[in-house]
């Protein structure tokens, strides 16, 4: 396995805090129902920073290995805070968790169009480093 390159727990904090503020932030706050779109963009954020994240502690997965993963990782988490607690009935739950599921599918998608220079660092390949690192593919 490839190593990790230097700095990925920054990203990996940056992540949890990311998480923690939606949390918090989505647990004491009345939310207005005509923003349900705010949950789509706190969780593109999360999801472009947790995507750096990984890519940069699992380098050896390459792209098609960071964008599922994020993807499971921000529909296992945005269905535990969601799903748990008090709150609306089941289909208001079911339509905020689908419209967070589509923050986090945006990001991974412009991950995939955006140009290499931005991916590069994204992805924590602008590290010089001995061994070969995975390329963007198109």
């Amino acid at each position: 396995m490839t190593e990790r390159i230097p700095g990925w727990w920054r990203w990996a904090i940056m992540a949890a805090c990311i998480y923690m503020a939606i949390l918090v932030s989505n647990r004491y706050l009345s939310v207005n129902p005509q923003m349900g779109w705010v949950r789509a963009g706190e969780y593109a954020l999360w999801a472009a920073i947790t995507l750096g994240a990984i890519a940069r502690f699992f380098p050896a997965l390459t792209p098609y290995g960071w964008r599922p993963v994020t993807i499971f990782l921000g529909a296992l988490l945005s269905g535990l805070e969601i799903f748990i607690g008090a709150g609306p009935d089941t289909k208001v739950r079911v339509d905020e968790w689908m419209t967070a599921l589509i923050g986090i599918a945006v990001v991974t998608i412009l991950a995939r169009f955006l140009p290499a220079a931005i991916t590069r660092f994204w992805f924590g390949q602008e590290v010089v480093r001995r061994g070969p690192i995975a390329r963007t593919p198109r």
